[in-house]
């Protein structure tokens, strides 16, 4: 039975009716009437009247409120996608942007629904920022007036006001236009001044209520109403931190900036004292109280950020840097007790910008961010491309020199650090409550979000503590190594060690010089590093961490032994110490002791196999993706550090492979990219040893190439990566899996996607290292077609690298063919090439060439020059290097393909035209030398090639002539040889691959790097003198018509010894 149903689209009219019915269907759960709806509200989009009904559908409050918020939806994404434009067909017209423009206030002011206004208001901003002030004049006048008539009035119309100016403010404050900008400063005055009645008149009303009200006055009316008056006094203060600034240059020089700034302070602390009150009334505002705090930190904090000589000019600043560091150094001694600060989380599960937790921890936090912003200010000179007069300069130089002078005094630096060390490092018995209540799941956060100083107070103290060491070394570093000795009392609580070794690491990049670590190493941190009991976990999860710091830092070759055999301690599962997460941290840290340049994989090896199956069996027990992923990547860097060592353990890793693989599950694509990287690692690392894993690679590198699917879509880069390495590093011959994997590159190649590159490097390692099969009938045919699609490939990125990695690899065929079949072997490929349409191809590309050089001047075709540019002179030298090699192992042949493109003499004037014309072009010697022999070797031929070569003898004089010069090496030891002809036979490399290997034999017997080319000129040229009848004959009928120049250039080349014995 069927239940589909017939859409009427644009059948219905547009209506207010209608239209609400649609809004009502549109959030039905109703699927067809949903879909019908969606299409209809679609279709009216194109209606110049469907944005302003939507807009009084919305404002009708008789409407329901799904149909209202649909309506408010709609309206706020037609407004970004069409508010903008006035050309297209879908804009908004003029008189509906008036229509909406005239009733936006009313959708929030007057609107009891905080969701919906707040939408409306979101829809005010949008146009201000695109309207105002040329399309849209009044309305921030507007605003200022109804704030002025609403300030005593209806607090729910003043909270609406309010809205509408913080989301016009957060709009502007984040435009880029000057424009934007400057409208916003312009504004900012009258703005501040009246938001400072509003917030001064509010907050002294509801300070009252809160200081002279009974008890129980929160339960009743009046603590709503007290309740909405503090949140539109909190809303107030939002816009005055962001106009304060962003709506001033130099904030300091206003009047109101200053009066706001110091009534921050003052009621920063009498807010703080509410909220230490034990008042059951003021604790039922607390979380309100604690919102306006919060926003004063936040006004004190982005001033000294975005206007550090305005922060130390205005007023009592640093007084109220020491009052939020005396704030700081009270939490400091109950943090120990908190339960710390935690990140709100999205409804997807991710962390939002927002912190919860004890609102002294948070204010604390802000103060250390406080003072880490006074520390950039005074010794990180603010860069501005904006032009600032020499006198301002001096001015905000002089003010940030006095704030640094009366602020950081040598008593106060040395109070922090030692706060920071002794208070704030300090390992929280609520972080061992969290350790012991999720292992895995704390140790991931404290890896992914033990960073986030803005949001927690150790990693800010952390940085801070970095801070203080790297501007104040020489007064810090005495006490700082007298605290680093605390840690040889063996006698000190586990606790104390931990935050002495989270210093110590911290600090390893800045007192490397002055602090033997080494000595501490073999001494305190070995001996730790063996202690058992309950708290031991802490201080070997903290060891882990800190030779992770110092290893890349100052850690001697003879200690690195030591190092291996505490991470391998620390990695047995076997010990009760060791729990998950200490061999979590343990395998993450080990990351950056391989990856360190002084890592030796001969020196490790004895620890290899323990290591190896220690990170394996870890990775079978931990359940968190991301820790798989981190224990895989310190898996894959050891294979590849190791080097050759590794050949001995791949039997261990592959074992597991198949298991990891699988646990990874249908949508575990992180997890397998990392395995297809470890495979890769071992694949280079143990060279041909690695063939007899094949068996078990191949099926993983079939199902990631297979087209259509989800793991070609993630897997494809990294299984192209394996499989090439794969093919590079094989022993011919090649098994028939492997040879079977050749189809699938073939038939990705032709399509020509982003992946045609390395496809095509591919195909040319199966050329190379299995010719014999490539060059049979089964194969040879199909590679030369999908290799030419490369020529004709409209995809423009890397296009002439691509066709050079082709030509090569085509020239590696040609060359393969005549070694193994010679000249009938040849002749097939030949053949085929002309059927696959590859050679057409390079002949049409060539002859166009020709067309395009032939025309020049003003009159010069579009269609030439896109021709050049496409085919420019390293494509041409590339196309005719591969023609070369046809002619020299067979110029007969080559002369038959010239003759199947057209007459002859046609053909052969175009062609010699263009590669005579392209030598200087060539971009090396031994091309130039390729193409000189090939030519040469044309002079073998008898009619009607012969006549042609002599009507070319000028060009060739001139070819020989400049190419031999640059051949013949003037060196005294060897004068007159040819110094591409190999002296010396190249011989084995340490890094040697069966391609490597198969690419020397090839290049040994090159006969570019064989023949003498001097000797090969003559040998020649003498013959063809010959058949034509002898020097005088030569003389009168052909060197007669060669410049008397180009041909004594030549004679005095060719009188040179040959170099040959």
């Amino acid at each position: 039975m069927s239940f589909a149903i017939e859409v009427p689209g644009a059948a219905t009219p547009l209506s207010f009716a209608e239209l609400r019915r649609a809004l009502e269907n549109a959030s039905s759960y109703d699927n067809n009437a949903r879909q019908s709806a969606t299409q209809q509200l679609t279709t009216w989009e194109q209606n110049s009247e469907y944005y302003p009904i939507l807009q009084s559908v919305f404002l009708d409050t008789r409407v329901s409120k799904d149909a209202r918020f649909q309506a408010i939806i709609q309206l706020k994404n037609g407004i970004d996608r069409h508010w903008r434009h006035q050309s297209i067909a879908s804009c908004i017209s003029e008189k509906s942007r008036q229509a909406i423009r005239e009733r936006l206030f009313q959708g929030t002011v007057k609107e009891s629904d905080r969701q919906l206004a707040t939408h409306n208001a979101l829809i005010i901003a949008k146009v201000v920022r695109v309207d105002f002030p040329n399309m849209w004049r009044t309305p921030m006048t507007d605003l200022t007036k109804l704030l002025r008539e609403t300030k005593d009035g209806d607090q729910l119309e003043l909270s609406g006001a309010l809205t509408i100016l913080l989301r016009i403010v957060k709009e502007l404050a984040t435009a880029r236009l000057q424009r934007s900008q400057t409208t916003l400063q312009q504004a900012a005055p009258e703005l501040v001044h009246v938001l400072g009645e509003i917030y001064d008149a509010k907050t002294s009303e509801w300070i009252s209520f809160l200081n002279n009200g009974r008890e129980d006055d929160y339960y009743d009316h009046e603590g709503d109403r007290i309740l909405l008056m503090m949140e539109n006094s909190l809303d107030a203060l939002k816009i005055l931190r962001r106009l304060l600034l962003v709506g001033y240059k130099e904030p300091h020089k206003d009047n109101s900036v200053q009066q706001v700034w110091s009534f921050s302070q003052v009621q920063f602390a009498q807010f703080l004292g509410f909220i230490h009150s034990n008042s059951k009334k003021l604790l039922s505002y607390s979380h309100v109280l604690g919102k306006h705090l919060v926003q004063f930190t936040k006004l004190h904090i982005e001033m000294a950020e975005m206007h550090p000589a305005s922060f130390a000019a205005l007023p009592n600043s640093l007084d109220l840097v020491r009052a939020y560091w005396d704030l700081t150094t009270r939490f400091a001694e109950v943090y120990n007790k908190s339960d710390g600060l935690r990140q709100e989380t999205s409804l997807s599960g991710q962390p939002r910008s927002k912190v919860e937790g004890p609102i002294l921890e948070r204010l604390a936090l802000k103060g250390l961010l406080l003072v880490r912003a006074c520390l950039k200010m005074v010794h990180h000179t603010t860069q501005t491309i904006r032009y600032r007069s020499p006198s301002t300069v001096q001015e905000h130089q002089e003010l940030i020199d006095h704030l640094k002078k009366d602020l950081f005094k040598d008593e106060l630096i040395i109070q922090m650090t030692n706060i920071l060390i002794t208070h704030f490092f300090i390992f929280r018995q609520a972080d061992l409550e969290a350790w012991d209540e999720e292992p895995q799941e704390w140790e991931q956060q404290e890896e992914s979000q033990g960073n986030a100083y803005e949001w927690e107070v150790r990693p800010c103290a952390e940085k801070l503590f970095l801070d203080l060491l790297l501007h104040y070394k020489k007064l810090l570093l005495p006490p700082l190594l007298s605290y680093f000795d605390t840690v040889q009392n063996q006698q000190a609580d586990i606790v104390s060690r931990e935050a002495v070794y989270t210093a110590m690491g911290l600090s390893a990049a800045v007192v490397f010089d002055d602090f033997n670590f080494e000595a501490v190493l073999k001494s305190s941190v070995t001996a730790d590093a063996q202690q058992t009991g309950p708290m031991c976990r802490v201080l070997r999860r903290r060891i882990a961490i800190l030779l992770s710091q110092w290893v890349p830092v100052n850690v001697s070759k003879e200690s690195r032994p030591l190092v291996y055999e505490i991470f391998r301690h620390f990695l047995n599962p076997n010990d009760q110490c060791n729990d998950v997460v200490v061999r979590i941290t343990a395998a993450r840290q080990f990351k950056v002791v391989v990856n360190d340049f002084g890592f030796d994989g001969e020196m490790f090896l004895s620890y290899a196999s323990d290591v190896l199956t220690q990170l394996i069996g870890l990775l079978q027990e931990v359940e968190i993706d991301e820790t798989k992923l981190a224990i895989l990547e310190t898996t894959r860097s050891l294979i590849e550090r190791m080097d050759t060592q590794v050949s001995q353990f791949g039997d261990m890793v592959m074992n597991a492979v198949p298991a990891v693989w699988g646990s990874a599950g249908d949508l575990g694509f992180m997890m397998k990219q990392s395995v297809l990287a470890i495979i890769q690692s071992l694949v280079v690392s143990m060279k041909t040893e690695s063939q007899r894993y094949q068996p078990m690679i191949l099926p993983l590198i079939v199902e990631a190439t297979q087209e259509n699917t989800e793991l070609y879509l993630y897997l494809i880069d990294e299984a192209l990566e394996l499989w090439s390495n794969i093919v590079i590093h094989t022993q011919p011959p090649f098994s028939p899996e492997l040879l079977r994997l050749a189809d699938t590159a073939i038939k990705q190649l032709q399509l020509q996607n982003e992946h045609a590159l390395t496809f095509t490097g591919i195909i040319g390692s199966y050329i190379m290292l299995a010719p014999e099969s490539l060059l049979g009938d089964q194969y040879r045919n199909p590679v030369l077609a999908a290799l030419s699609t490369t020529l004709s490939s409209t995809r423009r990125e890397g296009r002439r690298d691509h066709i050079s990695a082709t030509i090569r690899h085509v020239e590696s065929f040609i060359q393969l063919a005549h070694e193994i079949g010679g000249l009938p072997g040849l002749r097939v490929v030949a053949q085929d090439l002309m059927a696959t349409g590859f050679l057409p191809k390079i002949f049409e590309d060539i002859h166009a060439c020709y067309e395009a050089h032939q025309e020049s001047g003003p009159k010069k075709r579009l269609d030439s020059t896109h021709i050049l540019s496409r085919v420019n002179i390293v494509t041409l030298t590339d196309y005719l290097s591969l023609l070369a090699w046809i002619a020299l192992f067979d110029p007969a042949l080559f002369v038959e393909l010239l003759i199947s493109l057209g007459p002859l003499d046609q053909v052969w004037n175009w062609l010699s035209s263009e590669w005579f014309g392209a030598f200087d072009g060539m971009a090396g010697l031994d091309q130039q030398k390729l193409s000189l022999m090939a030519l040469t070797r044309l002079l073998e031929l008898p009619q009607p090639m012969q006549d042609l070569v002599l009507s070319k003898l000028q060009d060739y004089f001139s070819m020989w002539t400049s190419t031999l010069i640059q051949l013949i090496s003037n060196d005294p030891a060897d004068f007159g040889t040819d110094m591409l002809v190999l002296t010396i036979e190249p011989g084995p490399q340490e890094w040697d691959t069966p391609k490597s290997v198969r690419e020397r034999a090839l290049y040994a017997t090159d006969p570019v790097r064989r023949v003498s080319a001097l000797s090969f000129v003559k040998e020649r040229l003498n013959d063809l003198v010959r058949r034509v009848g002898g020097d005088q004959a030569f003389q009168d009928n052909w060197a007669v018509n060669v410049d008397k120049d180009v041909l004594s250039g030549f004679q005095a080349v060719g009188a040179l010894p040959s170099g040959e014995a």
